[in-house]
């Protein structure tokens, strides 16, 4: 599987969809996709359309039924590879109930907050903006500043009041919902400013502050509004003591200092960060916390790899999902192969370490196929596949015997015929150990000769020796290592002679790689 999808999507009920297409795309061969709502087929219908050789899923008009949990399956002759499970929701926005106008009454030069009542749901939140609207009707927005904002609730905040804050007028709150291109108004306040008799200096106070949560990788916000006279700004301190400023890929700062965007969150990110309100004087330090949180995760190299084994082999699958730290453990693993669950009960296939490794024992042709290994903790789920690719053994054809005896005047050949998967080309390595335990690889010379470009046969040719002593040189152990990377057979040969050395000499020395065995 090659697609990554989105954890959700959001269409509206009963609307004709102009872009409404999820795309499935696989790899490795002919591939035929097949489309799952609540674990049951999806078929092609009026309203839904399902192309089982692109792999896409096209809704046309979203029905009732056509809500839930989706995921794409794709299969090739050898196995079956599966998305992440994800939902298609409603797309949805609600309506203000009908209220009575509401007073407010503030103070000018002090923070006065006018409260969105009854908020109407709004799915989903990318798709959704709050928006403040003043006077008749809702084409006249209320201006966002340094003095006026809007926090996390979507309540909108005066950090001071002024006469020119519309004094009598109407104040409503609008939600705009972008993908049907509505607006639905409604919390209709009235606004009294009383009148203040002198223009006084007031110090930053906390009058919002929101914690932040983020999926590793993802961006998170955090909030802290002051009010005061004149409106103060607003200074960030990280969990390391450093004051923040903007900084690509990492920090952004926006509505007037009042939301930090940590732009990927990683979990060193993870702590308490520290908002200020400086004015003329300064507030007292404020705690946020910035919560980094995940779906299961794999650490370290060793999971879930894709394997190529021989037959009658064992496979090991190892998948240790963990959750960040602070998170929710995840639950044990479950496995399945080609999108089924697998049956443990066999002695097929065998679980230890808590369900984190899966042996496939004695593995055949059969055996090949995608397998999955699935995980959830309350921040999501982790589907992590690898493929088994069964190959055929290294099948030794032709080969020497495990002794020969030479002496002075003879050529022998030792020759080896193999035959493997059809995947791989065969590599043959020779190696030479003398008595002295001294070993080497063998290269062609003199009395050694390798074939070439297999070397799958070495020849011994001591035809035109006269000296006793060189064949004693080519007496040892043997061993042709026939392999490509992933299986390989060893061949082992001993080599003697009945020639017996009386005499050496004083200046007759070993060298490496060459021993003589007396008899």
């Amino acid at each position: 599987m090659t697609s990554t999808f989105n954890n959700e999507y959001y269409y509206p009920r009963y609307s004709i969809l102009i872009d409404a297409t999820i795309n499935c795309k696989a790899q490795n061969g002919q591939i035929q996709y097949e489309w799952k709502r609540n674990g049951v087929v999806v078929p092609n219908s009026q309203f839904v359309s399902i192309d089982g050789l692109t792999g896409t899923l096209k809704f046309v008009k979203m029905q009732n039924e056509d809500y839930g949990t989706y995921q794409c399956f794709a299969t090739n002759k050898y196995g079956t590879s599966l998305s992440k499970p994800f939902k298609v929701k409603e797309s949805r926005l609600g309506i203000f109930p009908a209220d009575e106008i509401q007073e407010v009454r503030c103070k000018q030069f002090e923070h006065c907050k006018i409260q969105c009542r009854d908020k109407p749901i709004c799915l989903p939140d990318s798709q959704c903006r709050l928006e403040w609207k003043f006077g008749i009707g809702s084409n006249t927005n209320v201006e966002i500043n340094k003095r006026v904002g809007v926090d996390g609730n979507g309540d909108l905040h005066f950090l001071w009041t002024d006469s020119a804050d519309w004094n009598g007028l109407q104040y409503r709150c609008g939600v705009w919902q972008e993908q049907r291109k509505m607006l639905v108004v409604g919390s209709d306040t009235s606004l009294r400013i009383d009148t203040a008799t002198s223009v006084p200096e007031r110090e930053p106070i906390l009058v919002f502050k929101e914690n932040g949560k983020a999926m590793y990788g993802g961006k998170g916000v955090l909030r802290c509004m002051f009010s005061g006279f004149p409106a103060p700004d607003v200074e960030w301190i990280s969990p390391t003591k450093e004051v923040i400023k903007d900084m690509e890929y990492k920090y952004a700062i926006s509505d007037f200092g009042r939301v930090l965007t940590i732009l990927h969150a990683e979990p060193e990110y993870e702590g308490f960060y520290l908002c200020k309100g400086k004015g003329k004087v300064e507030s007292a330090p404020q705690r946020v916390f910035f919560n980094v949180t995940s779906a299961p995760i794999l650490t370290g190299d060793n999971q879930m790899r894709d394997l190529m084994i021989p037959v009658g082999k064992l496979a090991t699958f190892r998948c240790e999902a963990v959750s960040l730290v602070d998170d929710v453990p995840p639950t044990l693993s479950i496995w399945k192969k080609n999108g089924v669950d697998l049956v443990i009960d066999r002695g097929k296939y065998i679980l230890s370490e808590n369900s984190k490794v899966l042996s496939v024992t004695d593995v055949q042709k059969s055996d090949t196929g995608v397998y999955q290994c699935m995980s959830e903790n309350s921040e999501g789920m982790l589907l992590k596949e690898a493929i088994l690719k069964v190959i055929d053994p290294i099948t030794i054809l032709e080969r020497p015997l495990g002794s020969y005896k030479i002496v002075p005047g003879d050529i022998l050949n030792l020759a080896v015929v193999a035959d493997t998967d059809p995947s791989f080309i065969l590599q043959y390595k020779w190696m030479f150990t003398d008595h002295q335990g001294n070993e080497k690889e063998i290269e062609s010379n003199e009395y050694w000769k390798v074939s070439r470009p297999n070397k799958n046969n070495l020849t011994i040719d001591v035809r035109q020796v006269k000296d006793p002593g060189v064949v004693f040189f080519l007496t040892g152990d043997y061993e042709i290592n026939i392999y490509h990377s992933y299986d390989q057979k060893i061949i082992n040969v001993t080599i003697e002679t009945d020639v017996i050395i009386t005499h050496l000499g004083k200046n007759f020395c070993l060298t490496p790689g060459v021993g003589v065995r007396m008899r």
